[in-house]
């Protein structure tokens, strides 16, 4: 699945949302995400190699076929993206699923997020990899993706041949949340009045007047980004268990 979404949209807390769930219900294999002013998450050098570990902490009987992989090639951490995805991914769990030893579950779920913040020309690229990995693998694996819809990425993820293998998901900013905000604001002061000792020495103001929600000044963009994420995290958490 491809989430995509304006910057702001909620794209990194619905990932980070999902990827709890799918950790607590035991789907989760492995997270990234990347930064753009983090130095170890701002580019592709370790996100197969990072992929790779958690997968061996969430499958422990991978833990040998993932190292002899490194073992035999030392130098696999300098070869191409496909290369360390066969070697590192499919590989091992491949050789795991053909005995019967793991996937005898729901399907598990790789969340990446923050494509479009990945330095350098492979942003197209870590997609492509990807597709081509899992594209004829048996493992039952659904990737999130989550990024702006940059150009690039728009071109990668349209071609025909990819619309079986993929979903999509974009976040509107259509979402009006300013009179949700005002009864949370109001409900708030209503328990904080309620809850004070002496309501007769000290007694709240109220919430601010709605011309404090719906105008363009203030805070009102914290607000409404906080309100339209939680909005929009129901809608997408609905939409990726049904694909998975």
């Amino acid at each position: 699945m491809w989430l995509y979404g304006a910057a702001g949209a909620g794209k990194s807390a619905i990932a980070h949302t999902l990827a709890e769930i799918c950790e607590t219900c035991g789907w989760l294999v492995a997270s990234f995400f990347f930064w753009k002013t983090a130095g170890e998450r701002n580019n592709a050098n370790r996100f197969v190699a990072t992929i790779a570990h958690q997968v061996a902490l969430a499958i422990p009987i991978s833990r040998e076929l993932i190292a002899a992989a490194v073992d035999y090639n030392p130098f696999i951490f300098e070869q191409s993206i496909d290369v360390q995805l066969g070697k590192f991914i499919i590989e091992p769990l491949e050789q795991l699923f053909s005995v019967g030893l793991i996937f005898n579950i729901s399907p598990l779920v790789i969340i990446i997020d923050g494509l479009d913040e990945c330095q350098g020309d492979v942003q197209s690229g870590i997609v492509k990899s990807l597709v081509a990995a899992f594209r004829h693998s048996s493992l039952r694996i659904r990737i999130l993706i989550a990024s702006r819809p940059e150009v690039h990425l728009q071109s990668t993820f349209n071609p025909t041949a990819m619309q079986s293998h993929l979903s999509r998901l974009a976040l509107s900013d259509e979402f009006s949340p300013e009179e949700d905000i005002y009864r949370f604001l109001e409900d708030s002061f209503d328990k904080l009045d309620a809850n004070i000792p002496s309501p007769h020495t000290f007694h709240l103001p109220g919430p601010p007047p709605r011309s404090f929600v719906s105008s363009p000044g203030n805070h009102r963009a914290n607000l409404s980004s906080h309100r339209r994420q939680s909005s929009m995290s129901v809608e997408t958490l609905t939409s990726f268990h049904t694909v998975v």
